[in-house]
């Protein structure tokens, strides 16, 4: 009977130190690391993107940190792009961030700074274009300022809408510019937007009145710029 509590005594000794020895072992240990991943990072961070993407590359798919560095490389064009706008360089930017893919969380945030990119050189191209190449353009602008909903730019996309049917008196072209008109106070509800394209088309009513085929859209415009501000 001692011979077995001497037994059992002994046991429960090795368990407990072994325990102990394991909580030491965990306590003790740090987080993996792997060096191309943080020789990978820190390149990003200083803006050295293709030696970021070099160091990302030499992860094998069999280690641990291998879907970290597939993901810290798709997060390169986004990083660059986003570097390259905020440098002005804006024709690298749109290059770059063209790159980031569909499935990334940055595309949202990619797909706004490409469109603040054209945007920019768009309206460059404006201030140097003809009257042929400015209908184009105030088109593609607007398009623009309509998907990114900012209020600065929808109050510019009037004011080119206004240049425009101040310009262009081809029927086609006052018809396409009214209804662009109509797309930016539809898809906006911003009031100072709206007040300013209805202070337009009450100051220009007579010129519009006149033209048989445009008095439709514009009496239909006026009449809903009215009941959204009231």
């Amino acid at each position: 009977m001692k011979r077995n509590n001497k037994l059992r005594n002994f046991f429960v000794v090795i368990l407990i130190a072994g325990g102990v020895a394991g909580c030491s072992w965990f306590g003790g240990s740090s987080e993996p690391t792997n060096d191309s991943y943080e020789a990978g990072k820190k390149a990003l961070n200083e803006g050295n993107y293709e030696i970021a993407k070099s160091h990302f590359r030499e992860i094998t798919p069999s280690s641990p940190f291998y879907p970290q560095a597939v993901w810290m490389i798709q997060k390169v064009p986004f990083k660059k792009g986003v570097a390259a706008f905020e440098q002005k360089k804006y024709q690298l930017a749109v290059v770059a961030l063209s790159k980031v893919p569909l499935h990334s969380s940055d595309y949202a945030e990619a797909q706004r700074y490409l469109n603040l990119a054209n945007y920019t050189m768009l309206q460059e191209q404006f201030q140097q274009s003809t009257d042929k190449d400015r209908f184009i353009l105030i088109q593609e602008l607007v398009n623009i300022s309509n998907e990114l909903g900012d209020s600065k730019m929808l109050l510019e996309s009037v004011e080119l809408i206004k240049t425009g049917l101040e310009k262009f008196t081809s029927t086609k072209q006052t018809m396409d510019l009214i209804n662009l008109l109509g797309s930016v106070v539809a898809l906006n509800k911003e009031p100072e937007v709206q007040q300013k394209a209805l202070n337009y088309l009450l100051t220009d009513f007579e010129k519009f009145y006149d033209q048989t085929e445009v008095r439709p859209q514009v009496l239909q415009l006026i009449g809903t710029l009215k009941m959204e501000l009231l």
